[in-house]
């Protein structure tokens, strides 16, 4: 057993192994461990300097479409979550911190939404490069900093697949209460979901280590807590993850990049099969958080859309 200090629940704690993991595209050796106080599931070792591991070839399909048949796929998907926003009455502005691709952003500002893109890079991504009404500004992964110019409060942060990439999630999300942020939508894989427990070692969304937290719905919950946001509502989606978890045991096991290749994250085979994943709905969790009466807006104004 190893004690250190957990950033979910604050607690000087010993953490227990859960399972040994590898890189799925550095092939590195890391392990999953699990706080005693609040069960929080933490990747470790957590390395230095996370940069690398966002420059593989894995890590590039964050940044980059894929095939049109996922784009469609993408857009039905992203349509529902837009859904999920729309009953703020007071919540016309967003900022998407980890923008990726840039298709939520697009999505939004498409349902009416005024929209601020962020990410680590300097500039846009390319699709959001030219669509018009999008600004962009650069987001700071290690201060939680905004670097650019911010919408006027209140706004909705869009934290979509986020939240687990971070060294300590609920400062994340007290910075950003701090630059202006009253309202939360938070995703992340789900831990405790049974497509993790069916396949163990090899379900695509472990990723380590750029995912350093591995969340279920109490410590979840618990890092919206401990950042002062109130819970307004909740819920769990599916990701097509089936086939990528395939491609990260292909990968594991040395196979050619001609035999995995195909069964990628943003690929047409992830798309075609997508129906598959239905059948062990639940692999992600998603929130709607907001940080009390502050800026007009608390948990009660929320209506959830159909």
């Amino acid at each position: 057993m190893v004690e250190s200090r957990c950033a979910i629940c604050g607690a000087e704690a010993a953490s227990v192994l859960e399972l040994d993991l590898a890189g799925t595209d550095t092939g590195e050796e890391f392990s999953v461990r699990r706080c005693s106080n609040c069960s929080a599931l933490q990747t470790t070792p957590v390395p230095a300097d996370l940069a690398p591991y966002y420059a593989t070839d894995l890590a590039a399909t964050m940044t980059v479409a894929g095939s049109s048949l996922f784009a469609a796929l993408r857009r039905r998907q992203l349509g529902r979550e837009v859904r999920r926003l729309q009953g703020y009455a007071a919540m016309h502005r967003i900022v998407d911190i980890g923008c990726g691709t840039g298709d939520f952003a697009i999505a939004a500002r498409r349902a009416g939404f005024q929209v601020l893109a962020a990410d680590a890079a300097q500039q846009a991504p390319p699709t959001l490069r030219t669509e018009a009404g999008i600004a962009y500004t650069r987001f700071d992964f290690e201060t939680y900093d905004l670097t650019g110019p911010r919408p006027a409060g209140p706004y909705t942060v869009v934290l979509r697949h986020v939240l687990e990439h971070v060294r300590d999630p609920p400062r994340l999300l007290e910075r950003l209460r701090e630059q202006g942020g009253r309202a939360f939508y938070i995703a992340v894989p789900n831990a405790a979901c049974r497509e993790r427990h069916l396949l163990g070692r090899h379900w695509y969304l472990w990723d380590p280590p750029r995912h350093l937290w591995h969340f279920d719905d109490a410590t979840l919950d618990l890092a919206c807590r401990r950042a002062g946001l109130a819970i307004a509502a909740s819920g769990r989606a599916t990701a097509p993850t089936l086939v990528p978890s395939l491609y990260r045991a292909l990968r594991l096991a040395r196979w050619p990049p001609f035999a995995y290749r195909p069964f990628g994250p943003n690929t047409a085979l992830t798309a075609i099969l997508s129906p598959l994943n239905l059948l062990l709905a639940g692999n992600v969790l998603w929130r709607i958080a907001t940080s009390g009466s502050e800026g007009g807006i608390d948990a009660r104004s929320y209506r959830q859309s159909p």
